[in-house]
């Protein structure tokens, strides 16, 4: 048995129009979600390159600066810690 055609049609509508109410309510959730606020609660960090407060952070992240800088060499570390025993250091190359 097969259905009429214009049954087929009136039910494809409303299954349309379901599907559309339903992405019109997801997108007003996704809408009122990306409007909410972001707080930050603290931040606590060390700051590269010449960078001295959170002001300058954010205009370094926003601007998309590279501020990787060398290993500080002042500060009296070693290599690789005083507390690794020599085979745990990277051999040499000869």
């Amino acid at each position: 048995m097969t259905a009429d055609p214009a049954n087929r049609i009136v039910e494809a509508l409303r299954t349309s129009l379901k599907e559309v109410e339903r992405l019109r309510s997801q997108n007003r959730e996704i809408l009122a979600a990306s409007s909410e606020p972001i707080a930050i609660v603290g931040m606590s960090c060390r700051l590269p390159g010449d960078v001295a407060n959170p002001d300058d952070f954010w205009h370094l992240v926003s601007t998309g600066t590279d501020a990787t800088t060398g290993f500080p060499a002042n500060r009296g570390w070693e290599e690789f810690g005083p507390s690794l025993p020599r085979h745990a250091r990277t051999p040499e190359v000869t």
